[in-house]
């Protein structure tokens, strides 16, 4: 018998049936319950979206570590079919974030697919997150039906509390052009450029739609250029939407000493 962490995300879904078998679940939605509230009591927090007496959008974290650097992690923020686009998740990111400077905290962090841009709309030029960390595969393969047959890279949002986007990003290359084609001076840019571009698609769900294939060039292309540009001392400061979807980079020289160091990696 061996005991031992459990590391790959693939291999913690083998967990899933001893839960079952252990508890005597069938359906796994009690478990959802008992883990959030579980998290609630041990320094989370749960937030509701109310309509009249209707629950109709949440959002819930709890305490993070990293590096010896404490944080608050924000693993969920969703508003229910029919309610979206109202401003609710945004009211419910904002509640939060007085919860956690009310708690003692100096950053919110979150993760989200770098290619979705209604999401990278919302966390990187609405609320004022950025994001310097790219995570390949984060979750292993998943099942649902955004996700399923295509691999889950991530960036980690940083909503630092006191954080302000930088007035002027430089002279901006485009390192990742509208036809998802890295630049052949992708490593001069990463090297010497002032500012990049990161163009994804207006709809990566289309997209996937339409292939996997296609679906899966844009997540290597992808890929290639952030990680070069993020090791490189790039961070992603803000985001435009638009038939014209793409991410601003700028060198990380403009942030304050105590944000300079990167807890995630």
């Amino acid at each position: 018998m061996k005991i031992a962490e459990v590391h790959d995300p693939d291999e913690v879904r083998q967990i899933v049936p001893i839960i079952k078998s252990a508890w005597g679940f069938r359906e796994l939605d009690s478990l959802v319950k008992d883990i959030v509230v579980a998290m609630k009591f041990h320094g989370g927090v749960v937030i509701g979206a109310y309509d009249e007496d209707k629950l109709v959008g949440m959002n819930f974290g709890f305490p993070g570590r990293r590096n010896n650097y404490d944080y608050f992690y924000s693993h969920m923020t969703g508003v229910l079919e029919g309610k979206k686009y109202s401003g609710i998740g945004y009211s419910l990111k904002m509640y939060q974030k007085e919860w956690a400077r009310n708690h003692g905290y100096d950053m919110i962090a979150w993760t989200f697919d770098p290619l979705m841009s209604l999401n990278a709309n919302f966390n990187i030029h609405k609320i004022g997150a950025f994001s310097r960390t790219f995570l390949t595969n984060f979750y292993g393969e998943m099942e649902d039906s955004i996700n399923a047959g295509i691999r889950t890279d991530r960036f980690v949002a940083e909503l630092w509390l006191d954080y302000k986007r930088p007035d002027s990003t430089g002279d901006a290359e485009i390192a990742l052009d509208r036809n998802g084609k890295v630049s052949p001076d992708l490593a001069r840019i990463a090297e010497k450029g002032k500012g990049a571009i990161v163009f994804i698609p207006e709809n990566f769900n289309a997209v996937k739609r339409s292939g996997i294939a296609e679906a899966a060039r844009w997540r290597d292309a992808s890929r290639k250029a952030l990680e070069l540009l993020f090791g490189s001392g790039f961070i992603a400061v803000d985001f435009h939407s638009g038939a014209e979807s793409y991410y601003i980079l700028a060198r990380d020289n403009f942030l304050p000493q105590k944000m300079r160091k990167n807890v995630f990696i």
